[in-house]
């Protein structure tokens, strides 16, 4: 199974530089732990073009126990952005997220719309929030409420951090937090280390990965 997400992998990046895109970045995290094994694969990309903004994540997650796998999360999320002034965009999103272990149910699929808004904007401190209502497909269907938290600030000329909070309502409520730290090797290449909280109300998860960055 892991040759194949590779494989995807290494194609879905290749995809997306041939689309000239804007930014793309690439995660990876390996750790292995008495007989334990966890593999970590992770691309963010996104691509401007006038008022139009477009996003994908990519999560893949894996992890092995004296030889038998425990885990297997694949997570997606494209969504798409439409500036209507300085402050406020529109935006629709899909979002599948399917684990092969998960108790209840395997997969979560969710088609929603709404509308965000940038709170601050200053050259250290950048906060946007995002508020949408969606459906959702997972043991049951349901309609639900999400609100997104985006904050970046910069620590320091070279440094800086980024945390990304995702709140959904719904039988099973669902969070999901990333924290990310960053380095500036050159003005337009970013390497740093992420770590990601997942909490779905009747289980938790964790994972980290090392992230290489570049903007065009």
């Amino acid at each position: 199974m892991k040759k194949y997400v590779l494989g995807f992998v290494a194609a879905t990046v290749l995809l997306l530089f041939s689309y000239s895109v804007s930014a793309i970045e690439v995660g990876f995290g390996l750790e292995e732990d008495d007989g334990d094994l966890e593999l970590d694969l992770s691309i963010d990309w996104n691509k401007e073009v006038g008022p139009w903004q477009s996003n994908i994540e990519f999560d893949y997650v894996t992890e092995e126990s004296d030889g038998e796998e425990e885990e297997n999360l694949t997570y997606f999320n494209f969504k798409q952005n439409y500036q209507l002034n300085d402050k406020t965009y529109i935006l629709g999103l899909v979002q599948i997220d399917n684990d092969k272990y998960r108790s209840n149910y395997k997969t979560r699929s969710i088609l929603g719309a709404g509308f965000g808004y940038k709170v601050y904007r200053s050259e250290r401190l950048k906060i946007s929030n995002e508020y949408s209502v969606a459906y959702l497909e997972s043991d049951s269907s349901e309609a639900i409420y999400r609100n997104s938290m985006w904050v970046s600030y910069k620590l320091a000329d070279k440094f800086s951090a980024t945390n990304k909070l995702l709140y959904e309502s719904g039988n099973n409520s669902y969070t999901r937090n990333e924290f990310e730290i960053n380095y500036d090797l050159a003005d337009n290449i970013t390497v740093g280390i992420s770590w990601r909280h997942i909490d779905e109300g009747f289980q938790e998860r964790d994972t980290k990965s090392i992230n290489f960055g570049i903007k065009f």
